[in-house]
């Protein structure tokens, strides 16, 4: 790894158990962030936004900012969002602590912070809805499945899914990718690829088989592996339906400088040559 022009740079080694190579979006056209400039936002196909009746977002935290440009670029799209650790109580409780920030630093994005429990109670209504559930292969303790979250969708939906569930995106994708006919995009933030790398190059696999690799990026937050992989992948997949034709790779560089951020500002962002 070499630091230049805050980036960290990765290269595979040929005795790595995945290849970053393996990992090289197809070209597409279209591409867009939706979303925050940093953590929170992500490059989607803008296609796929507009082609869907429905965002169903899976991990909120509270940062619904992609949700929000969501429904900015396709107003007609019902949003339904799950997260069982965010109520207006946990967004009050988090803007006091951004405005206290906000009085030691006066830096503008603790300010802003500081209105997110308003923020929430403005957002989230009408076809605007958050789930104080999680999603979860079973209804455990109150949990929701994939199956319910579809069901609660109006019928036949075309459906775009992000997903930031903090590692339990390998319990739920299974379930998911039975519905590919009725997803335009997929876009996720997996996790743990240190601790996790055969679940998650099986679950590549499988949504490779309806879905196109289009972009790729790295949490900077998250650090790498001991193998040069991104331990906090972010990646952004489309329909097949969306390409006439078998796409060629793609000659971006990774991250792109017009479309990608660090998740965490000040921090390098990671180079890969993928």
């Amino acid at each position: 790894m070499n630091t230049t022009n805050s980036y960290v740079t990765v290269k595979s080694e040929a005795r790595d158990p995945v290849q970053l190579s393996d990992f090289r979006p197809v070209a597409c056209d279209h591409l867009a962030r939706v979303g925050g400039a940093n953590d929170g936002g992500y490059v989607v196909s803008l296609d796929a936004v507009r082609a869907a009746d429905a965002l169903l977002s899976l991990g909120l935290s509270h940062n619904w900012t992609f949700e929000r440009d969501f429904r900015r670029l396709n107003s007609r799209a019902v949003i339904h969002c799950y997260d069982h650790t965010v109520s207006a109580l946990t967004a009050f409780e988090y803007s006091l602590g951004q405005l206290g920030r906000f009085l030691v630093r006066f830096q503008p994005r603790y300010l802003r912070g500081a209105f997110t429990c308003l923020d929430y109670l403005l957002f989230f209504r009408g076809d605007k809805v958050h789930f104080r559930q999680r999603i979860w292969r079973d209804r455990e303790d109150d949990s929701a499945t994939i199956d319910d979250a579809f069901d609660r969708l109006p019928n036949g939906s075309q459906v775009f899914v992000k997903i930031d569930v903090e590692g339990s995106e390998y319990r739920i994708l299974d379930d998911l990718l039975r519905r590919s006919q009725n997803i335009t995009a997929l876009a996720i933030e997996f996790h743990d690829i240190d601790i996790l790398l055969d679940p998650f190059k099986s679950v590549i696999e499988k949504i490779k088989h309806d879905f196109y690799l289009v972009h790729f990026h790295a949490n900077n937050q998250g650090g790498l592996t001991p193998f040069h992989f991104p331990r906090t992948p972010e990646i952004t997949f489309l329909n097949k339906r969306f390409f006439p034709s078998a796409p060629a790779p793609s000659t971006r560089a990774y991250p792109d400088p017009g479309l990608d951020a660090p998740n965490r500002a000040g921090m390098p962002d990671f180079h890969l040559e993928l």
